[in-house]
């Protein structure tokens, strides 16, 4: 797809050939010992239930790479790969699971071994199982760990210099060619709204989270006008009433469609696709958010139900709740209090986080949902036509991205520290040696 003269596919492709080329120096560069993992960015899922797709490499015996795959056994029910995904990884090269020893893989992961001179086929394997395999659509969505020797420089997959990704004019209107050139157009058009490249899931909607909710955005059934649908609340015992509730909600919110269908209330909004105009996209969503943003247990409890996202540990999905300034940690709350001049001594930063690379790693994160939050309400505020409450949001999300950048400098600094001022690394710990011999436990086995 063109828009002034740039191609969202081309580009994809070219972020993905930058990783591969990336990743295959770092593999060439790792020591023995060093353990990289790199994995699909996902917040949402409860780790007790199994982890996010994900490819670790590991350095045993001076040069050789052990490149090891999660099976369904670790994998989040979610990331469950059918028999076809199975094939894939076998295809591309990696020996499947067994639950002996008494096999060529004893390991229970998806696994091979390589020296490091095949790093750029790893690299390439790598590529086709996140993409292929695991759908994730651009290396911006993954993320990775470091452990081993001190002084192996850190991995970072989103790093690419590819163009930058265009912005949609919003008030033109765009002729979609079929459905695929909509979705592409729906991705851009929200880039400047969500502030990052925006992830599909396995039906090809656009997932936004809002409160208690998710907003799914995408194509229409059979059409090229857009849908914004989410699903509110479930297990709805007395239809009557709730119907009383809906009315209500139809006469105060005219422009949303209130859905109830068996014992589970739905909204969902339309927007043209052909032509597709941003600015109508932009605004529409902007005005289911401010719906959803009243959307909670109180809401729910009127309905005689549940709420769909509600974290009770089943499959309707978890959601954190909103961030507030009371949760934050001892060390976020002391470096948002130093002055300017002080917080920008990425000393001062990795000092005040005890040049604990974990705990960088926490804060980081949270910095980053602070980001999101904050930019979701600016959103919001300016739906409402609130020009000075969107911009104290919007001051609030630069202070934050002010942070990210001091903790991602004084993570470098923790990670790459001065060799030539720093003692010795110590030596690794004995528990690496456990993988000299690629016949017994790996990454992935379970203790027990």
């Amino acid at each position: 797809m063109a828009v002034h003269g740039f191609d969202l596919d081309i580009s994809v492709d070219r972020a993905w050939a930058e990783f591969q080329a990336r990743l295959a120096d770092h593999i060439s560069i790792m020591v023995d010992g060093d353990v990289l993992a790199v994995e699909a960015a996902t917040s949402d899922i409860d780790t007790a239930e199994g982890g996010a797709p994900c490819v670790q490499f590991l350095i045993w015996d001076t040069d050789m790479v052990r490149c090891e795959v999660p099976s369904n056994n670790f994998l989040h029910p979610r990331f469950a790969l059918d028999e076809s995904g199975l094939e894939t990884l076998v295809a591309l090269g990696w020996a499947p699971p067994s639950d002996g020893p008494d096999t060529d893989n004893s390991s229970p992961a998806f696994c091979v071994d390589k020296r490091q001179n095949w790093s750029d086929q790893l690299a390439s394997m790598t590529v086709a199982a996140f993409r292929t395999v695991f759908g994730v659509h651009h290396p911006a969505f993954l993320s990775s760990d470091l452990t081993g020797n001190q002084l192996t420089p850190d991995f970072d997959p989103s790093v690419t210099t590819v163009d930058e990704l265009p912005l949609l004019d919003p008030a033109a209107a765009y002729l979609p060619n079929d459905v695929d050139h909509l979705k592409e157009l729906v991705t851009l058009a929200l880039v400047p709204m969500l502030g990052s490249l925006p992830e599909r899931d396995s039906d090809g909607d656009i997932p936004i989270r809002v409160g208690s909710t998710v907003m799914f955005v995408g194509p229409l059934s059979d059409s090229l006008d857009v849908q914004l649908f989410s699903p509110l609340v479930q297990d709805i015992s007395d239809r009557t009433r709730a119907s009383e509730v809906i009315a209500d909600l139809n006469r105060k919110w005219s422009r949303i469609k209130f859905v109830l269908i068996d014992d589970r209330l739905s909204v969902f909004l339309e927007v043209a696709g052909s032509p597709f105009v941003p600015k109508h996209l932009t605004d529409t969503c902007a005005s289911l958010t401010s719906f959803l943003r009243t959307v909670d247990d109180e809401f729910a409890s009127r309905l005689g139900g549940d709420l769909f996202f509600a974290n009770k540990g089943g499959e309707s999905g978890t959601l954190q709740p909103e961030l507030t300034m009371e949760d934050l940690p001892p060390e976020l709350e002391t470096l948002l209090h130093l002055d300017l001049d002080v917080a920008d001594d990425l000393e001062a930063v990795a000092d005040v986080c005890g040049r604990d690379r974990d705990l960088i790693l926490q804060l980081l994160h949270i910095s980053n949902e602070w980001q999101i939050q904050l930019r979701s309400q600016a959103v919001d505020a300016h739906s409402r036509d609130d020009a000075e409450e969107a911009a104290g949001f919007n001051d609030q999300v630069s202070t934050w991205e002010r942070m990210v950048d001091r903790l991602r400098g004084a993570l470098r600094l923790v990670v790459l520290p001065d060799a030539k001022s720093d003692p010795p690394a110590k030596p690794q710990p004995e528990q690496m040696g456990l993988f000299a011999d690629p016949t017994q436990e790996t990454l992935f086995d379970d203790p027990s």
